[in-house]
């Protein structure tokens, strides 16, 4: 309800009239605009409540952008908006992603005397990640050794395999979840 209020006030309509001093109004956009925003996001994301957080965050910023600049076109505006709200989103998800990567030999940097059972242990270990790496799908660990063995960008390991950035970001998500679920159940 608050939305409206806002969508009232910043249009010029009169609560109590009901009239509207442009052509196409905050409340008819609010109206029109609404249930396709939705559809937008629910199509991409798969989950209604998330599609409906994002419509109302994509309608806040429509109105705190339309006061202060005349837009033309108020439903490409929102597309727009509603496009760089999801590109934001996998920016996040991507800030996420490296947040949740793990090293695959953790103490690998500090260097110690020979020893002949840290040796073993080694070799154990690089066994168990090989194993780990070879249940992989032969894309996902191409992705995979990409990134983190020949140290390639997302943008670089797309164009080299021919995917979309958020597919190889998804490959890798798979990847290091996959390691990481592994790892523990050691």
């Amino acid at each position: 309800m608050a939305l409206e209020d806002d969508i009232h006030r910043h249009s010029g309509v009169e609560a109590s009239a009901g009239k509207t001093d442009e052509p196409a109004g905050f409340d008819a956009i609010y109206r029109s605009e609404v249930p396709s925003l939705v559809r937008f996001f629910r199509r991409r994301l798969g989950s209604y409540d998330e599609a409906d957080d994002l419509a109302q965050e994509a309608l806040t910023r429509f109105l705190r952008a339309s006061p202060v600049t005349q837009i033309a076109t108020p439903q490409a505006y929102l597309r727009r908006i509603a496009t760089n709200l999801l590109r934001d989103r996998a920016e996040r998800a991507s800030t996420r992603l490296a947040e949740l990567s793990v090293p695959l030999v953790e103490g690998l940097d500090h260097p110690t005397e020979y020893d002949q059972h840290r040796e073993l242990e080694g070799r154990q270990e690089l066994e168990h990640y090989g194993t780990i790496l070879r249940q992989l799908k032969p894309k996902t660990l191409e992705i995979f050794l990409l990134s983190r063995v020949d140290g390639f960008t997302y943008k670089e390991i797309a164009s080299r395999v021919g995917m979309s950035v958020w597919g190889v970001k998804r490959q890798m998500l798979k990847a290091i979840a996959h390691i990481d679920q592994h790892r523990r159940n050691r």
